[in-house]
């Protein structure tokens, strides 16, 4: 089948996104399954689309925009010529994306099935949340160079593999504070890697590892066009893996003041700006802090109590009136009241 080719800049004029996935999905109805997208950065091309004929969609794009990719699934693959902005395969859902050049921000995010192949380094917080339904395969996200900092934050399941090539000179190719919170899965990583998370540790390959690595770098370096590679990078004397600590071995939980100072920036995140007095806030304010506050009708209350009976925090008496340094705004209040007596505003 011939391939439905799309240009969305013609005469100056740019095709707005919604017009974009509207348009491809007409086509697919109409039973086309290849697509040549000469994009001007429209958003989430590839996404969320399947055949109703349950025939494989093959999209090859250039000058993509965020989100290529997001929440595509089984039988989707995705090709982009060139490198591509944040969020590429963000809740990926089983398809192939492959990015022959650089992915932005958050490559991989939430990443829960399918598989992410990445030509050159990717941004900050890459392969966060990745996770892993057992009834699926496990997810895989490939980056040949490095990606940036706090990548892998709170990552649950799945497997990354951070080849480092061309990467010798950097301290971290995972950047800084990697792993934070990290649950399950595996890192594969090539190279120099500093300023882990505390909750992990760093392990030697067993041949289950080079096993997996030898079978997947062969396909990895097809798709991106970096077949020569091979051989540099199954030289497995700079590989290792990192995954989570036993719960055994890692340390108590500690409050959030022990954490903003001991593990937290100095002087915060945005120290060089704004004075950080170290406060730290409370889950739930009360008093001005609340994003609500609950507002009681006389004329229709039949004073059943159950606000009363109901409220968390104890903050409304028997008059039905509320102490606001008690009351956090939750609204259950008036989720309870049979008459919509509680206005929460």
């Amino acid at each position: 089948m011939t391939a439905c080719k799309i240009k969305t800049l013609n005469n100056n004029t740019r095709m707005s996104t919604q017009e974009l996935l509207q348009t491809i999905n007409k086509k697919i109805e109409e039973g086309i399954t290849e697509f040549e997208i000469e994009a001007c950065g429209q958003h989430d091309i590839g996404g969320s689309v399947w055949s109703k004929s349950g025939k494989n969609i093959t999209f090859k794009i250039t000058n993509p925009g965020q989100r290529v990719g997001a929440m595509a699934m089984d039988g989707t693959k995705i090709i982009v010529e060139g490198s591509a902005p944040a969020d590429v395969g963000w809740l990926n859902s089983g398809a192939e994306i492959i990015v022959k050049g650089d992915g932005g921000d958050t490559t991989a995010h939430c990443a829960a099935g399918g598989k992410i192949y990445i030509g050159g380094r990717t941004g900050t917080r890459s392969g966060a949340l990745m996770k892993h339904d057992p009834r699926f395969e496990a997810p895989e996200f490939w980056v040949l160079k490095n990606t940036g900092s706090f990548s892998f934050e709170f990552m649950g399941g799945g497997i990354a593999v951070i080849c480092g090539y061309e990467c010798d000179d950097i301290p971290s190719i995972l950047g800084n504070r990697s792993c934070v919170g990290m649950v399950g899965g595996t890192v594969y990583v090539r190279g120099n890697v500093d300023g882990l998370a505390e909750c992990v540790q760093k392990v030697k390959l067993d041949k289950f590892d080079k096993d997996f690595l030898k079978s997947g770098l062969d396909n990895f370096l097809k798709e991106i066009g970096r077949e020569e590679l091979k051989e540099t990078l199954s030289d497995f004397t700079n590989w290792m893996k990192i995954i989570p600590l036993p719960k055994a071995l890692k340390e108590k939980n500690i409050t959030v003041k022990e954490f903003k100072d001991t593990q937290w920036f100095t002087d915060g995140l945005f120290g060089d700006l704004v004075e950080d007095n170290g406060e730290v806030f409370a889950l739930s304010q009360a008093g001005d802090a609340r994003l609500r506050k609950p507002v009681w009708d006389k004329a229709k209350c039949i004073r059943c109590n159950l606000c009363v009976k109901n409220c968390p925090q104890n903050a409304i008496n028997e008059d039905y009136n509320v102490t606001d340094n008690r009351c956090i705004g939750c609204g259950i209040c008036s989720a309870v009241c049979p008459k919509s007596a509680w206005t929460m505003v």
